[in-house]
This record gives structure tokens, sequence and C-alpha cells, in this order.
């Protein structure tokens, strides 16, 4: 078996979805869990500024890296590390991510559709969210 995001819960996060790999026996176990240890980065130096916008895209809370154009998971402890580019125009530093306020509702929306069609950008408003539900027939919350 091999895990895909949505299936267990509505969106996943990195810490959602590297559990849940990390439970498989395949050759990604041991990179799974070494992303689920995040110790190195909750003893980073933060940089002070602007949080990063958390989105949902294919049932999954990512940060796009404002540096290498990248894309990361969002995890729950807030703070953003680019695996590819190191945050290096920042020195390393983590940066902060913003999640909404209204994450379980957008999470309990995004969950009555399929999950190629789990989206979801930081001006998008639940009320937009739960019209577009309507619009293809899907169950209202």
């Amino acid at each position: 078996m091999n895990y895909l995001s949505g299936t267990s819960r509505a969106v996943d996060t990195g810490d959602t979805y590297f559990t849940e790999i990390s439970k498989e026996n395949v050759s990604g176990r041991k990179l799974a869990v070494k992303f689920l240890k995040r110790d190195r980065i909750l003893n980073l130096p933060v940089l002070d500024a602007k949080p990063l916008e958390a989105r949902i895209e294919y049932a999954r809370w990512i940060v796009d890296c404002p540096n290498c154009n990248s894309a990361e998971y969002a995890f729950e402890d807030k703070l953003f590390f680019c695996s590819q580019c190191l945050n290096s125009d920042i020195q390393g530093k983590a940066r902060k991510v913003k999640m909404p306020k209204q994450k379980k509702q957008i999470e309990e929306i995004l969950g009555k559709r399929p999950i190629k069609n789990r989206h979801w950008f930081p001006a998008e408003t639940v009320e937009k969210l739960e019209k577009e539900n309507v619009s293809h027939g899907l169950e209202v919350i």
C-alpha cells in the first residue's frame, strides 16, 4: 500500500502524511521518519518577517518557497524550511507559516470533494468553497 494524501483525512499536513507513510514498509520509510524529526528545524533561528501562507493542493497543506519556487508540506509547528534550497536566501533560518483561522471548516468542505478537486488558496472564503460544492451537487455541511 502507498498512502495517498486525502485518503485517511480530508487534507494532510506534513505531520499527518509522513506519519502515515512512515508506517509503510517501503523504501521511502526512512525519508518519512526524517521529515517527522523536526527538532533541527525547531531549533533554527526564525526570520522575523511576514509569514508565508499555506494553501491546499490535491488534499495537501503546502507552502511555496519564495526563494526557489519549490513547495513543501506545511507542518503543524508552523515553520517552513525548504529541503531544496535550504532557505539559502535567508542564511538557513526558518520561516513562519500562517494557517487560516477557518482551517477545520475548509478541510471539512473540501473533504466532500474528490481528492483531485481538493484545492484552496488564501484568497478563497469558506462561503465560496461552500457555493462551489453546492454548484457541483456535493453535500452541504
